[in-house]
């Protein structure tokens, strides 16, 4: 009864074909085969189990490794760029030193020229 009942609700697609069933024991009797089974069963899903954990593991693991050769390769290109910037900001200075060196140079010369210049008037009105 209970076999018709099971094939009626899977034929309307109530019940699945892994539907629990068990194998019919007398009563008193020790069925090894029915523990086998059960046996087997267990082991197989353990199995299962621990496949889909490393599977799972490995995803981690393959995302983990991923997210972390992304940052190595945004630190290096931080760390080029970085540098980049330094060598224009040395250059940059070294270019405004000479500058001002040069600008230096040109003021003193017009110091040394004007307070010339101003010796050589003020002799000039001195005489006169």
């Amino acid at each position: 009864m209970k076999k018709h009942l099971v094939a009626f609700l899977s034929m309307i697609g109530l019940a699945g074909s892994a539907a629990p069933m068990q194998a019919q024991v007398l009563k008193g009797s020790k069925n090894e085969s029915t523990k086998n089974e059960s046996k087997i069963k267990a082991s197989k899903q353990s199995a299962e189990n621990k496949a889909v954990q490393t599977q799972i593991q490995d995803k981690r693991k393959d995302k983990w490794a991923k997210a972390n050769a992304e940052n190595k390769a945004v630190k290096t290109d931080l760390e080029n760029k970085a540098a980049k910037d330094q060598s224009k900001l040395k250059l940059k200075q070294e270019t405004l030193q000479k500058q001002n060196s040069a600008n230096g140079q040109k003021n003193a010369l017009t110091k040394a020229g004007l307070t010339k210049g101003a010796l050589t008037k003020a002799k000039g009105q001195e005489q006169k």
